[in-house]
């Protein structure tokens, strides 16, 4: 029913869509329903039924979106195989479909549905990569070779002869509903040699009192207690790293606890297994506020410069999480820090992810969750000013320190004078931001704000497209006319 009244309301917009159905009737009474309310709502020319399809991937040749209206679906596979195509999905909110698919393709209303249609976001990459990222044959089969193979190490646990120590470092502020589950899930941890850090950002509730009773009967928890609140997380990382015993240390944030009591065994079997690594990352499971499951964040291996062009397509979100496990050594012996600036306290993590592929560290994807991530409010994600704050620090950073061949590797730099090569460069960089204020005036971040709260979380991404374009045109004017069009079109 949610099928016909939303493709409906799109028709009343724009006539020249069409829909196509794929598959056989269930039942006959929807096969009544169907051709009784298209009769009804004046779609007769507008809507084709195609029958069963043997052949998904020559069927969807010629398609252009694939609508999903359903109630309950598990992942529902005609969307899948439409995104690996480069077809753009909307998919309705059935039950857990936020856990599956991105937010920015997921729809509530029929008006949701149409904007969707018709605001020309439409990235076939995107689609394609999503799939490969998160639900390729490759990572569902690493998934369930994992849960078979984490079932025989349990029992089987590799023996370390003289194991080194392990820091773990944990960052806190006004956890006190979320501690306990991150200290308990590092001391069922059954490698044998584990020194706990704790610095708090001069937390307001009962944090301390909680942390003090561990230190009671686990002697090799230590703290590290600021006078006043920093709100620098980075900080806190920074000193976890001066003050670590360990040789390797393992980063976390006391709102999010470890999987299972195998996690730092299997950090460390990468380092035993690989000579001259810095630095081992995994998979996040999400977990809600109450410790629920909600999904799952798979990553991927990258070459230097494809991380560095991934992130700065992605408009500055990290494709590499840091709360993984670094050799200690990497910061000690280089004469590296944990990168804090205290102008700019926000997109630590993807800057300092940045800084160690500008130095060159060696990093290896272990492919299995490692963490539970809680998504709560307090999150960077849920802010969205502050979210939009460190992606343009994030993006300003690459375009600082890195060749722009990295992250525009398709156009052919060196047969452009100089003049005409600053301007090329900073137009596209403008028009990458304009992109990303585009997105994000469309996407499911906004869809909950106003028009004028709206445009006050995207103007610094205008702001910093103007100032390109600017710097385009102190090089070369050339670009001046599709600066003007651009500016033209109305985001919001």
């Amino acid at each position: 029913m949610l099928l016909l009244q939303a493709f409906k309301a799109l028709i009343d917009k724009d006539p020249r869509y069409k829909l196509f159905i794929a598959g056989t009737f269930q039942d006959a009474r929807y096969q009544l329903y169907f051709r009784q309310m298209i009769d009804e709502l004046r779609l007769t020319d507008s809507v084709q039924f195609d029958g069963w399809q043997d052949d998904m991937n020559q069927y969807l040749e010629d398609k252009h979106y694939l609508i999903c209206t359903s109630l309950l679906e598990s992942q529902h596979m005609s969307a899948m195989e439409a995104m690996a195509k480069g077809i753009k999905p909307l998919i309705h909110n059935f039950y857990g479909a936020k856990t599956i698919y991105d937010e920015s393709v997921v729809w509530n209303t029929i008006d949701e549905f149409v904007s969707m249609m018709t605001n020309g976001d439409y990235t076939s990459l995107h689609y394609r990569s999503f799939i490969e990222e998160h639900y390729s044959y490759d990572v569902s089969m690493r998934k369930i070779e994992e849960m078979i193979s984490g079932f025989a190490k349990q029992s089987e646990l590799t023996v370390m002869p003289n194991p080194p120590l392990i820091t773990v470092g944990i960052i806190n502020y006004n956890y006190s509903n979320f501690i306990d589950e991150c200290l308990q899930s590092v001391l069922n941890q059954l490698y044998p040699n584990i020194d706990i850090l704790i610095v708090d950002d001069h937390s307001t509730d009962d944090s301390m009192q909680k942390i003090s009773s561990y230190q009671k009967t686990h002697p090799h928890i230590r703290t590290i207690c600021h006078s006043e609140n920093t709100k620098l997380p980075d900080l806190a990382f920074k000193e976890i790293f001066q003050e670590a015993k360990g040789e390797y240390v393992l980063l976390l944030s006391a709102d999010d606890f470890l999987p299972h009591n195998l996690v730092i065994h299997d950090f460390m079997q990468c380092f035993f297994e690989e000579e001259g690594l810095d630095y081992v990352y995994g998979d996040l499971l999400l977990v809600d506020q109450h410790g629920k499951n909600a999904g799952l964040w798979t990553y991927q291996e990258y070459g230097d410069e494809e991380l560095v062009r991934t992130i700065f397509q992605r408009g500055g979100s990290g494709i590499v999480p840091m709360v993984g496990m670094f050799k200690a050594s990497y910061y000690r012996q280089k004469g590296f820090t944990w990168l804090v600036d205290r102008q700019k306290p926000l997109a630590g993590d993807v800057l300092n992810c940045l800084a160690n592929t500008k130095r060159g560290w060696k990093r290896r994807y272990l492919k299995k969750p490692v963490l539970c991530y809680r998504r709560h409010q307090n999150n960077i994600s849920y802010q969205l000013h502050k979210r939009i704050q460190s992606l343009v620090y994030v993006m300003d950073y690459i375009v600082k320190e890195f060749d722009e061949s990295v992250y525009f590797p398709h156009i052919k730099w060196k047969e452009l004078e100089e003049n005409q090569r600053q301007s090329l460069k900073y137009f596209s960089i403008g028009k990458t931001f304009w992109r990303m204020a585009r997105r994000y005036a469309q996407n499911g971040y906004t869809r909950h704000l106003d028009q004028d709260a709206k445009k006050e979380c995207i103007q610094p991404l205008l702001n910093k497209m103007d100032e390109y374009f600017q710097l385009s045109l102190s090089s070369d004017n050339q670009y001046e006319r599709y600066m003007k069009n651009i500016k033209k079109i109305q985001l919001i």
